[in-house]
């Protein structure tokens, strides 16, 4: 972890020998500034990474744990920490990690990551266990489940109407109208995509109406009534300043 260790001292310098010389200070800002911007290129690259990968961004103090590993002789990446991160290295990582036995937890919270992606729903105990032995297999991670699961949801049409009934539940706070199954039950958006489809219209001109009727929804679902006047008109707000859906909004009030 060379890098980690040159980046904190770099970081300390600066901090501690500001009654240097002029031209002292001068290094000890660039080296500074050069530690902050390889440490901000080592986590872009785990963020991009762990999207692929987990179908997250890293947790709290994950990188840290990741690095702590890539260095031990059991990954044998401790050249690639040295010379600084890239995407590629933080990808093949975290695929080696998820398929050794201690990455079990990880496995089931990819594939979960991957089954809410596209269908809305967390994976079946049988969806699990098969993607998992793929997954073991270095064959599998959160991008190509969901390329895969895409292609089956988009050839089942019972399964897309289920994602497309969870669409409405979370967007909007009901079940789907006729007219809405047929425009989607005939498009290949995955779950994900039409929440977001939903979020952007509710929050246009054209779905004003229905955003009404999602807020008062909302905030029956909060506070057991109907909202008076100045309530609807306080969710509204809320749900603009975030551009909430029925599900957010209802725990947002």
């Amino acid at each position: 972890m060379t890098y980690l260790r040159s980046a904190l001292a770099a970081l300390a310098l600066g901090a501690c020998a500001f009654s240097a010389t002029a031209s002292a200070q001068v290094g000890n800002i660039d080296n500074r500034l050069k530690a902050l911007e390889s440490s901000a290129r080592v986590q872009a690259a785990f963020t991009s990474a762990s999207a692929i990968v987990l179908g997250r961004k890293p947790a709290e103090n994950d990188i840290l744990i990741y690095l702590t590993l890539m260095v031990s002789p059991e990954y044998g990446m401790a050249q690639q920490v040295t010379d600084e991160v890239k995407f590629i290295d933080a990808v093949n990582f975290l695929k080696v990690a998820i398929a050794k036995p201690q990455g079990a937890a990880l496995r089931a919270e990819a594939i979960d990551n991957a089954f809410v992606e596209v269908h809305g729903r967390p994976s079946t105990p049988l969806e699990q266990a098969t993607w998992d032995a793929q997954v073991k297999l270095g064959k599998a991670w959160f991008a190509p489940i969901v390329t895969k699961e895409r292609a089956k949801l988009n050839a089942a049409p019972a399964e897309r109407q289920e994602a497309i009934r969870r669409v409405y539940e979370f967007a909007e706070g009901r079940m789907p109208m006729p007219g809405d199954r047929d425009f989607w039950g005939k498009r290949t958006e995955d779950y994900t995509e039409m929440v977001a489809a939903e979020r952007k219209w509710l929050h246009t001109p054209a779905g004003a109406n229905e955003l009404v009727e999602v807020a008062k929804r909302a905030w029956f679902a909060a506070h057991g009534a109907a909202p008076l006047s100045f309530q609807l008109k306080a969710a509204l707000i809320k749900a603009a300043e975030g551009k909430l859906v029925y599900a957010e909004l209802s725990k947002a009030i």
